[in-house]
């Protein structure tokens, strides 16, 4: 498990780098080791590149937005995300896709 994920009792963490305003959006791997990243088009003001990442994640996993909050960053790039469910169904779900 990459330092990108944090199995929880409730959830997982996912430490995600966000690119605003980017011209291709979408979930990029692990670019790093430690954060996954993510490239929005939303501009990162008044919550917009947040709202959008929720977004993308959701989609990208196949999970309602509600599942999916932001816990820590809401004005940096690095940010730190809980997605609530069943942890090793999520984390097999995660490192599914990113595989």
């Amino acid at each position: 498990m990459g330092g990108y994920l944090e199995v929880a009792a409730d959830g997982v963490y996912l430490a995600v780098r966000v690119t605003p305003k980017s011209r291709r959006p979408g979930i990029g791997g692990i670019g790093d080791g430690t954060n996954l990243a993510v490239a929005v088009n939303a501009a990162p003001e008044d919550g917009k590149a947040n709202d959008a990442t929720i977004a993308a994640l959701a989609e990208f996993l196949g999970l309602p937005k509600r599942q999916i909050a932001l816990v820590k960053g809401a004005t940096s790039r690095l940010k730190r995300f809980k997605i609530a469910g069943a942890p090793e169904a999520l984390r097999k779900t995660i490192e599914g896709k990113l595989a």
